[in-house]
């Protein structure tokens, strides 16, 4: 009876012991939120959902680990996250909402440019870390501090592929461009426009059209007309784009496609189909073909549903360096000293290669990622990388 008795007080001690040790596990790990702002749906969202997949996957391997280790105690990395339909209004009241009411401290998005400027305000103001989109060059200025941007953009891919395009395709000389009629679109035009002025092409037309649009025949008409050698599809979103070259062939276009703005060939195959899409010159975030890609693709479709877009990677890579600076900073509260720790990361090695902050001379922060980015052409209804830039 002694020994039965005996033996019944050592498991309720060890019983205490495990209770004791689990509720101090728990109180030990503490919950960080990271919140997404992005075109989650609608025209565009190809690109929306690569910041939220990039930052969900940083979250995943993250606690896959164990957890964030930050000053002496464990995170649970949490996203929360909130569709802005690439709309100005819906970026702030998602925004205002991740700051309010769920108290979150880092934001990745928006994409869109004019979503981007509306919120970036509120960012400053609240000292929120963010790692945005946007192409419109006026997203980052010298009073810029707490707002990164995670992808590059025209102003440092443009020229350089339309140097390309006029050393080894010397027989085009017109241009027309298309693209969305808002911030991002506007400023895409502007650049490209005097990108290809400054290579010696002539640009012959110069054309907007709102998001919502499916029928492109009559902007299309218009264009043709003017017998342009190159139809310019710029920040035009994948899926649009596919229909642009579709409708386009279908009037009888023969000429050359060029999209230097956001990637996205599956989507722009899937609309255009296999042959209308076929020899569309493009800017490519990525090579798809490396081990490195596979893997985050991979990743990828454990978080949301595929396919991935190239963008992707970028965004990926500027989640760890947030993370990490969270953790080198010692603090998930004090921002000023997360933003001191993201703006010593670089140079840091990237899935593509090594990745620095740059744009002090264009921009007047170091606040714009450099990264090798890429020339790619559709092929067989898949994108062949045919050049690279560092």
């Amino acid at each position: 009876m002694k020994s039965m008795s005996m033996k019944r007080t050592l498991i309720a001690v060890l019983s205490a012991i495990g209770l004791a040790w689990t509720a101090n596990a728990a109180a030990q790990t503490e919950t960080l939120k990271i919140g997404v702002v992005s075109a989650l749906s609608g025209p565009g969202s190809e690109w929306g959902l690569a910041q939220d997949g990039a930052i969900k996957i940083a979250a995943m391997e993250a606690n896959a680990k164990g957890g964030l280790k930050v000053g002496g105690k464990t995170y649970k990395v949490e996203v929360i996250s909130y569709d802005d339909q690439y709309k100005a209004a819906l970026a702030v009241s998602s925004a205002t909402r991740l700051i309010e009411q769920d108290k979150v401290k880092f934001i990745v998005g928006p994409m869109g440019s004019a979503a981007t400027l509306a919120v970036k305000p509120l960012l400053e103001q609240n000292k929120v870390v963010a790692i945005i989109g946007a192409y419109s060059e006026k997203a980052l200025d010298a009073n810029t501090k707490y707002s990164y941007r995670g992808f590059p953009t025209q102003v440092e891919f443009v020229g350089p592929i339309v140097q390309w395009l006029k050393k080894n395709k010397p027989d085009l000389k017109s241009v027309a461009q298309i693209d969305p009629n808002d911030e991002t679109g506007w400023f895409s035009q502007k650049l490209l426009k005097e990108q290809y002025q400054g290579a010696g092409y002539k640009v012959v037309s110069s054309e907007l059209f709102e998001r919502s649009v499916k029928d492109f025949q009559p902007v299309l008409t218009r264009i043709i007309a003017t017998k342009p050698d190159i139809i310019e599809l710029g920040t035009t979103p994948p899926g649009t784009a596919g229909l642009v070259i579709r409708q386009a062939r279908e009037l009888g276009f023969k000429g050359q496609f060029v999209k230097i703005g956001g990637p996205g060939v599956p989507q722009i195959v899937a609309a255009a189909g296999k042959e209308f899409a076929e020899g569309l010159i493009c800017y490519a975030a990525a090579d798809a073909t490396t081990p490195s890609y596979k893997g985050l693709e991979t990743q990828y479709a454990k978080v949301l549903k595929p396919p991935m877009n190239e963008f992707t990677v970028y965004f990926y890579d500027v989640a760890r360096m947030l993370l990490d600076a969270i953790q080198t900073a010692g603090t998930v509260d004090d921002t000023e000293k997360v933003r001191a720790a993201l703006d010593k990361a670089t140079p840091y090695k990237g899935i593509q290669g090594p990745i620095r902050w740059g744009g002090m001379k264009a921009y007047g922060v170091n606040h714009q990622i450099l990264t090798p980015t890429f020339i790619g052409m559709i092929k067989n209804g898949e994108q062949v990388i045919i050049g690279q830039m560092e």
